[in-house]
């Protein structure tokens, strides 16, 4: 077996050499970030399902400004060939993160590779190493950085495009990391409703039992963005504190992972919706168009230009997502959560579109899980965090 060895090359880049021909380094340059960046597009060159991903949206969670790298750190590695970028990995460790039985977690993401297992072999060497110097025993994902951002690998569905905030990957991802020891750990779970058709009787029926209650709804004012926030950040993070996953973060950090000139555009609010009793809050539903559809047509890059494409083509989006849903614990159980799905439907009903995916919700989630199936979605996508005991 060759030794392997870490050193400083004259470009001040670390290099894990693995053979004559395959080599692994630790990003340190800009330079570096646009090879880590730019990989997706030999992956998926022959691909006509893959939307590119934003490079605004990778430079601005990489940048140390960031309130996430307060509490985290990570390290970024790309595979390389005869000079030819072939795979990379993002590692990270968020030191708020609960530990397992005592045990220190860490994460994988940022995830693409060729099809070659020297290549995934040279990813995942130099990252149980990382892992082994900082003390962790049990590495999770693909998670990139954060549990609500894209997480999972897809290993159902393949044959549908991939819609906004969900993951996407070739098939042989799946045998590949298996082949490397992980195991599968946390079931994803994205259910598809069909607007062509009428709506569940289930969905008709409640509404008028919230009515009798005083239970009001209302649109998410995007025009008041930060008197908004005061009140929906603090309740999201109660509401999830129990779910797998979850970190206490500040608010100034939950408020940083949208943006809040971004906020104002990105929200429809007529799909963000919040349900009121006496005036206060107690539940919302956070939908979104399926941007996607739109997105694709920027290749990576945001200009003005592609705004302009942005305004024009966003009218011809023709499905929408049910992205995230909070009920304040005195009201769950009660129907509450499949009122609100009703009310937004209605909406993508009006606007015409063919379809609207609700999750990811977790497979153990299973009264989550009840909710969503009584609105008469159906199952269509599968996705899977894996492990690895270090």
């Amino acid at each position: 077996m060759m030794k392997t060895y870490i050193f400083e090359d004259e470009d001040g880049r670390g290099k894990l050499v693995l053979d004559e021909e395959v080599k692994v380094y630790r990003i340190l340059s800009k330079r570096g970030f646009l090879e880590f960046f730019n990989l997706p597009w030999i992956i998926y060159s022959d691909d006509p399902l893959w939307v590119p991903p934003i490079w605004r949206e990778y430079h601005s969670f990489f940048k140390k400004e960031n309130p996430f790298w307060r509490h985290s750190e990570t390290d970024l590695f790309i595979v390389k060939r005869k000079e030819s970028c072939e795979g990379r990995i993002a590692v990270f460790i968020d030191h708020l993160f609960p530990e397992e039985g005592g045990r220190k977690t860490g994460f994988f993401g940022f995830l693409e590779a060729v099809r070659d297992i020297d290549v995934w072999k040279g990813l995942f060497t130099v990252a149980k190493q990382w892992f082994k110097e900082r003390g962790v025993k049990l590495v999770y994902g693909p998670i990139n950085g954060r549990i609500d951002m894209i997480s999972g690998f897809l290993y159902q569905g393949f044959q549908y495009p991939p819609s906004i905030l969900s993951s996407y990957n070739p098939k042989y991802y799946i045998g590949f990391i298996e082949k490397l020891g992980f195991r599968r750990a946390r079931e994803q779970l994205l259910y598809r409703v069909d607007l062509t058709k009428s709506l569940s009787r289930n969905l008709v029926e409640i509404e008028e039992k919230w009515r009798i209650k005083g239970v009001n709804i209302r649109y998410f004012n995007r025009l008041r963005v930060n008197k908004e926030l005061s009140w929906w950040i603090p309740f999201t993070m109660k509401v999830f504190s129990n779910h797998w996953g979850y970190v206490p973060v500040s608010y100034d950090e939950v408020r940083s992972r949208f943006g809040i000139k971004e906020l104002r555009w990105f929200i429809d609010p007529h799909l963000f919706i919040i349900a009121e009793r006496n005036d206060e809050p107690i539940g919302f539903l956070w939908a979104i168009p399926d941007y996607n559809q739109v997105i694709k047509r920027f290749n990576g890059r945001i200009n003005m230009m592609s705004f302009l494409k942005f305004l024009w083509f966003r009218r011809y989006i023709e499905s929408g997502k049910l992205h995230l849903i909070g009920v304040k614990e005195d009201f769950r159980g009660e129907g509450l959560a499949l009122y609100m799905n009703y009310k937004v439907l209605l909406e993508m009903k009006k606007r015409n579109y063919r379809s609207a995916e609700i999750g990811w919700v977790d497979a153990e989630n299973k009264a989550s899980r009840r909710v969503v199936e009584k609105t008469g979605a159906q199952l269509y996508k599968k996705y899977m965090i894996y492990r690895y005991s270090l």
